[in-house]
C-alpha cells in the first residue's frame, strides 16, 4: 500500500508513537527518503550560499523538528514546538552568555511563526567585541544536517528569536 500525507508527500509508514512527558501525542510523518543526487544538489546549495555551513549528513527523512525532538526519525510540524516546550518543561534562556550546547535555538519568520529549531553546539565569547558566537546544528528542511552560525540560515528559515534549555 501506499501511503500519502495530507501534503502529497509518500510516507514510509505510519507515523511514530511519538508523545511528550505529559503523555500528549505528537502528530508526525515519516517521509521517504530522497535519491542521493537529489541530497548532494541540496548540501552543494546550502554549502555555496551560507559560509558557515558544514555539512553533517544528508537525510530527508526528517525535518529539523524531527532532529531535536525524536532522534532524526520522522517530521514534525513546528506548530507543535510551545506544546513541547511547555510538557517537557523547557526554561527560556534570555542571556546568549547562559547558552550551552544542547540548547534549542527557535526561528521565526517575518510573520512571527515558529519556522526552524537547532540544538546549539558551541558558544565562543568573542571578547574584543563583548558578543557571543553561536554554532547551531539544524537540519535544513529535506536538505541535510549542517553546522552554522545561528544567525546563517536560509532567509525561508527565519531568524534565531529564542533559545530553550531543559537543563535543572
Amino acid at each position: 500500500m501506499v501511503l500519502l500525507n495530507a501534503h502529497g508527500n509518500y510516507l514510509i509508514g505510519p507515523e511514530l508513537s511519538l508523545s511528550t512527558r505529559e503523555k500528549r501525542q505528537i502528530p508526525n510523518e515519516q517521509r521517504s527518503p530522497w535519491p542521493p543526487v537529489k541530497m548532494q544538489a541540496a548540501r552543494d546549495n546550502v554549502l555555496t550560499n551560507h559560509s558557515s555551513a558544514r555539512a553533517r549528513s544528508l537525510s530527508s527523512v526528517y525535518n529539523c523538528m524531527g532532529m531535536v525532538f525524536a532522534s532524526r526519525r520522522t517530521w514534525i510540524d513546528p506548530e507543535y514546538l510551545p506544546m513541547i516546550l511547555k510538557d517537557d518543561e523547557y526554561q527560556r534562556v534570555n542571556n546568549r552568555g547562559e547558552l550551552q550546547s544542547g540548547d534549542v535555538v527557535v526561528y521565526r519568520n517575518d510573520q512571527d511563526v515558529v519556522s526552524h529549531v537547532g540544538i546549539v553546539a558551541e558558544v565562543n565569547a568573542n571578547l574584543e567585541e563583548a558578543t557571543w558566537e553561536v554554532v547551531v546544528l539544524s537540519q535544513w528542511g529535506a536538505s541535510g544536517e549542517f553546522f552554522h552560525f545561528d544567525n546563517d540560515v536560509n532567509p525561508l528559515l527565519g531568524n534565531p528569536t529564542e533559545y530553550w534549555t531543559d537543563r535543572i
